[in-house]
């Protein structure tokens, strides 16, 4: 962490308003890359980064040390990201995500209507298993394969290592993979 940076931070805390500008408009840069990587709308960019400023003002006094600032101001905007993007219904479709990743799903559905029907089974037993997985999980199966964001921009969202992103999404589709194979042995 730049040093120059913790005395704003200090002063932020402390609730004086123009070191809180100050430090905010340092790190507009840095706000506006992890949203980018989250989103893929101008105009979303500039609603999400006003958001996180309100809640960056709101929470700062909460801040308990200077040097978990960049971490803690993460969380928030890739919080804000995702609020924003829930809200909007920007999450992609469950039937899209198996028709663009050929891994999950593969079946013909251009000339066989039992093949349509089996297809929808299985994005309703994909959804299902999804909502069933751990908020963070999902989160990440989401930038990976729902926004094809990679590893290091996930990591760069997060705060996560890129090694801790590549693991956490092995477990993630192992953990899915499971609940997807158990749903068919119970049917």
């Amino acid at each position: 962490m730049p040093q120059k940076l913790i005395p704003l931070i200090r002063k932020s805390v402390a609730g004086d308003r123009e070191a809180f500008e100050q430090l905010l408009h340092s790190q507009k840069p840095n706000i506006f890359y992890i949203i980018r990587g989250m989103t893929d709308c101008p105009e979303d960019a500039k609603d999400i980064h006003q958001e996180v400023s309100v809640r960056v003002y709101q929470n700062i006094a909460s801040l308990k040390s200077p040097e978990a600032f960049f971490a803690w101001l993460r969380t928030i905007v890739v919080r804000e990201c995702l609020r924003h993007l829930a809200s909007r219904k920007h999450f992609i479709s469950i039937e899209a995500l198996t028709e663009s990743n050929p891994v999950l799903v593969e079946t013909d559905t251009n000339c066989n209507p039992c093949a349509h029907m089996e297809k929808h089974e299985l994005c309703s037993a994909i959804a299902s298993a999804l909502e069933s997985l751990h908020e963070p999980l999902r989160d990440l199966l989401h930038m990976r394969y729902g926004r094809d964001m990679c590893c290091n921009d996930i990591a760069a969202a997060t705060g996560m290592k890129s090694g801790t992103v590549s693991v956490s999404l092995f477990r993630a589709k192992q953990q899915l993979r499971k609940k997807l194979q158990s749903g068919f042995a119970d049917a």
